[in-house]
């Protein structure tokens, strides 16, 4: 799976997942320090993570103005393809133009870091709120696969307390972890149910954790009138062996959701050597945020 990460947010998050092998990783950012420059050449790094440096500009319309080709960049690049942009950066001004020259060549999603924007300047909450907008357009016209929201608040409302020295990285820990195991998953073969695609319409997404008995579902946005959810049990395989009620459990909890919550429901049960349980969630819409 291809990871393409715009501006510091984005690059941030693809740094954490250069960590599984799974991942190329492609960083791109204003005078970023890497194997590949805006000339186009390489350096002796692995290519498994290469490093695109832009020039800095003063405002998001420069960017999108002086957006390089980036064919040499990208040679090679096919198949799943995840972008990650945060919307408050000016880079991010860049995105919609770097997408249109793979988009023939990959299977594109984005993943969307919506900021805290009572914190933003107004013209950056003005560029924030335009990018959000037209990248769910692109969405719905069927140009992305699907298009991943995650909002910095939810994050931080789930960890509790965050200290202001690795802020950042506390919150991204916790984002990394669950898509990395959910793209884990998804390759696995479940040995109870089985983790469905959403219907073509629902492309809007996010992610969420919970418990096994799903006492309290946290998600990492606020999606309005989810329409489909798949949730992605991981539990210890001892667990799976002793425990006999553990699978009335889980369908009953499925069952009240699609009851209660009106939607399509989906799960799979994945054994696993970790001690701790997880649940974790994909929700779905087709509704503009």
């Amino acid at each position: 799976m291809n990871i393409i990460g715009l501006g510091q947010a984005g690059c941030n998050i693809a740094d954490m997942l250069s960590r599984y092998p799974q991942y190329s990783i492609f960083k791109i950012d204003a005078d970023i320090e890497g194997d590949f420059d805006f000339i186009g050449k390489y350096g002796e790094a692995e290519e498994r993570v290469r490093t695109y440096s832009v020039k800095s500009q003063k405002d998001p319309e420069e960017y999108e103005k002086n957006v390089p080709s980036m064919k040499t960049f990208f040679r090679g690049i096919k198949g799943e393809t995840l972008f990650i942009v945060g919307g408050s950066g000016h880079i991010s001004a860049m995105c919609l133009r770097i997408m249109e020259q793979i988009k023939d060549k990959c299977e594109l999603s984005v993943l969307y870091i919506k900021p805290d924007t009572s914190l933003l300047s107004k013209n950056k909450s003005l560029h924030e709120n335009a990018t959000f907008k037209i990248l769910q357009e692109f969405t719905r016209s069927g140009l992305l696969k699907v298009l991943y929201l995650v909002s910095n608040t939810n994050l931080e409302n789930i960890l509790g307390e965050v200290p202001i020295i690795g802020y950042n990285s506390k919150i991204n820990e916790l984002l990394v972890s669950t898509i990395h195991m959910i793209n884990v998953f998804k390759n696995s073969e479940p040995i109870m149910g089985k983790i469905e695609d959403p219907v073509e319409s629902s492309r809007i997404a996010t992610f969420g954790i919970s418990d096994i008995e799903g006492n309290e579902e946290k998600s990492f946005f606020s999606l309005d009138r989810t329409k489909e959810k798949c949730y992605i049990y991981s539990i210890n395989e001892e667990r799976l062996k002793t425990e006999g009620d553990l699978r009335k459990k889980i369908v009953s909890n499925v069952k009240a959701q699609a009851e209660t919550e009106d939607m399509k429901v989906s799960f799979g049960v994945f054994p696993t050597n970790y001690e701790q349980d997880y649940c974790y969630i994909l929700n779905y819409t087709s509704i503009i945020q």
